[in-house]
């Protein structure tokens, strides 16, 4: 806290010297500027690329305390799963099959993934969409962003702008499993002097659907802002601390028939008398402050300068109780996996104890970015830098060991430490060469610089260093037919380091190929058409082409550690199709995607521990399978959405939304036995609002989450051990999520 306070002061020191007290804005070009903010890492509306909008009014409709991949769910290839099974916790999604980690994330042009991981934890940013403005989420390749790589998609996402009048907002949301959201805004308004403060604070609890699934979130969200007809200088401020059970192990499918399909062993423990137990402080824990500092100014009639600053603190840690399932839940962990002597309590010497484990992260993350915007006539020229550098702990500590002889109060058993530093920067063109056809160029270069030291948490030494240079070339032509139709076309190259994890596990394990950055040709052939009427169509054609795409083999060390391996060829093909048209006097508007896919890895070589025999579990070695080509884990051919809007009034509406995902599997083999079946969900939302009340505009929402009550699992792990007879056993934990539910929302505005 100490670094933001320091450095919010340096940036409102800043804030004030360019501060021009006595202008006003004009609306017009405040818009624009608004617009500049993002502009040079989205998508325009002749970019020959897929993307979708999302606009605030859209993220209103679908909020109810829920997470951005919840909220984002009608968008196409898109797939949204939670673990606490109620969208309130651990949420995450899936876009054309490619997971949280190689999709970019930015929040007014700043990137939001964490360096290391390259993973966005929606859960540490609670309630974030009350705070958004709007969301574009860009397929494949894309546009050159900043932060980590766009490696099947990207999510940009802007922040509220301040409001011309002054205003106030207060919001409440009732719903099932004890869940309670509550938020309060307020806001100054633009002042005659040009500045304006606008202020967020919301709360979010409930018990989740999934036992042990519970939330006990807040945010906070403060902007104060500048305006003057050239000019926009913002400082915003956004605080998230989140404390979620854990729910990340899942069910297995004889703990689903036995104890529900609510049930969670996280925490699970046995006493002396073999009374069943569960941990009460099995909890994920973090908190997170953003400072970002923004600054856009008109510097003629065509330039914009974009010149940002952004600061990221995060400190969190995990706590669970260590009890062994394979000692019947009364054993704990072994004293050598903590570097520990055995302990001698009253006589009786230990080599193993149950005992509480904390592992904790705290890190601090720098950016700077700049672009300039050109426009003029028919050239839209944008040219882009950033520096970041990430300095990250990771570390564990043990706050109770039963057994304990004279082990320190949380004593502190490994300590690893990560340093990265990334610098690109970009230029993108469009140019309409005449009225038919526009010209689409973007070239990216980006260099990474990573290093670790420390012990990690088996107590294995772990240093390395890794450097990365990449060059991703971007083209495309969009031609227009005419008025409504349009035809585009793009090539673009992605490419992508390693995971923290992927390298500490090669580095570990001295693989004699090292693991390599991954590479991706990304094919994009589309169709868009909109008339007059509302009606809008597209289609749009990929092919995704991977080299060296990072996967688990199952491969093992001679000290038992997995490998990660490069699969040298691999790929995902398909069509997305959307449609949205308005009838009956635009009472109605129906609005569906569908995508159709194939997912492939040519030649793959799957990797299996082997034992002796069921009865003594005695490791033996490795076995493996060779397939010609299999499906890629977590990818479904199929994905489709379909909503029915009714409003037959500006202030009431209905929405029936349904959403079909096909059979994933859950590993590389396509095994049908290591499978989520496909399912199809419905949910129902209807709002009213009333416009003229003594204390203001009264809007009421009812949501009704899996209107038909389906038991559907969204997400799932799997792994196999074969033994010498030929025999084999799988093991797979499932991620229901919730039968039907249903939250009430009244939000008061003046």
């Amino acid at each position: 806290m100490k670094k933001v306070f320091i450095l919010a002061g340096l940036l409102a020191l800043s804030f004030s010297s360019f501060a021009q007290a006595n202008k006003q804005t004009d609306s017009l070009k405040n818009i624009r500027l608004e617009e500049v903010v993002v502009s040079a890492t989205r998508a325009g509306k002749d970019t020959p690329m897929a993307y979708s909008n999302v606009l605030q009014t859209e993220i209103k409709k679908e909020n109810a305390a829920r997470n951005i991949p919840v909220i984002l769910q009608n968008i196409p290839s898109l797939v949204s799963f939670t673990e606490d099974g109620s969208g309130v916790g651990n949420t995450s999604m899936r876009i054309r099959g490619t997971d949280a980690t190689r999709i970019n994330v930015t929040l007014n042009g700043m990137p939001l993934n964490n360096p290391e991981s390259q993973e966005v934890y929606w859960v540490n940013l609670p309630d974030l969409s009350s705070s958004l403005q709007s969301i574009q989420v860009q397929r494949g390749v894309g546009t050159s962003t900043n932060g980590a790589a766009a490696f099947g998609a990207s999510i940009s996402m802007k922040t509220v702008g301040s409001r011309p009048e002054v205003y106030g907002e207060a919001s409440t949301s009732i719903g099932s499993y004890n869940t309670f959201s509550s938020s309060i805004a307020a806001g100054s308004g633009i002042l005659k002097n040009g500045l304006a403060l606008d202020v967020r604070y919301s709360r979010n609890t409930g018990d989740g659907y999934i036992r042990n699934g519970f939330v006990n979130h807040g945010n906070l969200f403060v902007s104060l802002s500048h305006h003057s007809d050239n000019q926009l200088i913002r400082l915003s401020y956004i605080n998230g601390k989140q404390k979620t059970g854990i729910t990340w192990e899942g069910i297995s499918p004889g703990d689903m028939e036995k104890q529900g399909r609510r049930y969670n062993p996280a925490g699970k423990y046995l006493d002396e008398a073999d009374n069943v137990h569960y941990y009460d402080n099995e909890t994920d824990n973090y908190t997170s402050h953003i400072l970002q500092f923004l600054f856009t100014r008109q510097l003629n009639q065509y330039l914009f300068l974009n010149a940002n600053l952004n600061y990221n603190n995060g400190f969190g840690y995990y706590e669970n109780y260590r009890s062994d399932p394979d000692g019947g839940f009364k054993r704990g962990d072994k004293f050598s996996k903590y570097g520990l002597p055995n302990q001698t309590v009253n006589g009786i010497t230990y080599s193993r104890s149950q005992l509480i484990r904390q592992k904790l992260m705290r890190n601090d993350f720098y950016v700077a970015n700049l672009s300039l915007n050109y426009t003029k006539d028919a050239l839209n020229l944008a040219l882009g830098g950033m520096y970041s550098f990430y300095d990250g702990d990771h570390y564990g500590k043990l706050p109770w060991v039963k057994y304990n002889q004279n082990i320190p109060e949380n004593y502190e058993w490994y300590r690893n430490r990560g340093k990265k530093g990334e610098f690109n920067f970009f230029t993108k063109a469009e140019y309409r060469f005449n009225e038919k056809v526009s010209l689409f160029g973007d070239i990216q270069y980006r260099h990474i610089n990573y290093r670790f030291t420390g012990i990690d948490d088996d107590l294995m030494e772990l240093t390395g260093v890794f450097k990365y240079n990449f060059f991703n070339p971007k083209a495309g032509i969009s031609y227009r037919i005419d008025d409504r139709n349009n035809l585009y076309a793009s090539i673009a190259v992605g490419q992508r380091e390693p995971l923290r994890t992927d390298l500490k596990d090669g580095a570990k394990g001295g693989a004699v190929n090292p693991v390599k950055a991954e590479r991706m040709l990304d094919y994009e052939l589309g169709y868009r058409f909109s008339n007059e009427n509302g009606v809008n169509l597209g289609a749009n054609f990929y092919y995704m082409d991977y080299k060296n795409q990072l996967v688990q083999t199952g491969k093992l060390t001679d000290v038992g550690y997995k490998l990660m391996e490069n699969v040298k060829d691999s790929y995902r093909a398909g069509v997305e199709l959307e449609a949205s048209v308005p009838f009956a006097n635009n009472k109605f508007r129906l609005d569906a995607n569908a995508t159709l896919s194939q997912n492939k890895i040519k030649n793959y070589t799957a990797y299996f521990d082997q034992y002796d025999i069921p009865d003594n579990y005695e490791w033996v070695g490795q076995t493996t399978k060779s397939i010609k080509s299999t499906n890629i884990s977590f990818s479904p051919n199929a994905i489709g959405m379909a909503s029915l809007t009714y409003q037959p009034l500006q202030t009431l509406y209905f929405n029936l939304l349904g959403k079909y995902v096909g059979k994933q599997y859950l590993d590389n083999t396509s095994d049908d036995a290591k499978a989520i079946n496909a399912y199809f969900v419905s949910n129902l939302s209807a709002g009213y609002t009333f416009d003229k009340t003594p204390v203001g505009r009264i809007a009421l929402q009812v949501f009704v989450n899996n209107l038909f009550n389906k038991e559907y699992i969204a997400n799932g792990w799997a792994a196999t051990d074969t033994f010498q007879d030929g025999s084999a056993l799988n093991w797979i934990g499932y991620y229901p999520q919730a039968t039907r539910n249903y939250t009430i929302r009244i939000t008061i505005s003046f």
